[in-house]
């Protein structure tokens, strides 16, 4: 399986921006449901794959994540996350439990103890017209699955881009278009019913 889901501030003057709290609080607070196109890049050494699709969240902890090319689909009803593959007619249920608080996920679908679990840094400008800012796991052993996960927001605060540094040096790249926040969503985009005749592993 594909890892799914896989922040930093940039300043054009030092009076346009705010801070890394600031900036993440901001989206946070309105960004209690949302919605997006995405393109995700990941890269593993000299090789790279992109695909693109479709992702809704409703805080806390309900996602579904959606690959078009590769027909696969990820989704959380808040208590378990299935991770269904059509090609390969299988379904992987895992338990939600703790595990979305050690997981890039958690900065987008999960509750606000960012400032718990995570630093919250600033970093130089990226040069794209962006505020980067930069979430690192304070647990240095903490088995997170991630090193480093960045977000960038344009000045109206809304998300762009987010990349993300695997434990295995792997680099995930998303960029988001046609993102919506504070929308209603059905929650029956987060239930998934599993499909007759597939195979099914329980994690």
């Amino acid at each position: 399986m594909k890892k799914v889901l896989c922040l930093i501030l940039g300043f054009t003057s030092m009076a346009v921006f705010a801070d890394a709290n600031s900036v993440l609080d901001g989206f946070l607070s309105q960004a209690k449901t949302m919605k997006a196109d995405f393109s995700q890049t990941v890269i593993s050494g000299k090789k790279s794959r992109t695909t693109t699709g479709t992702m809704e969240i409703a805080r806390p902890n309900k996602f579904r994540w959606e690959y078009t090319q590769d027909q696969q689909l990820i989704v959380s009803d808040a208590q378990k996350i299935y991770i269904y593959d059509q090609p390969l007619q299988q379904v992987t249920v895992k338990a939600l439990g703790k595990s979305i608080d050690k997981s890039p996920a958690a900065v987008l679908a999960g509750a606000n103890n960012i400032r718990s679990l995570y630093k919250v840094n600033e970093l130089p400008s990226q040069g794209d017209n962006l505020n980067w800012i930069q979430i690192q796991p304070k647990a240095a052993n903490d088995n997170n699955g991630f090193q480093i996960v960045m977000m960038g927001f344009n000045s109206q605060n809304q998300l762009k881009a987010m990349k993300f540094t695997d434990n295995f040096g792997n680099k995930t790249n998303l960029k988001f278009s046609n993102l919506q926040t504070g929308v209603k969503i059905p929650d029956s985009d987060f239930q998934f019913k599993i499909p007759a005749g597939v195979d099914v592993a329980e994690q």
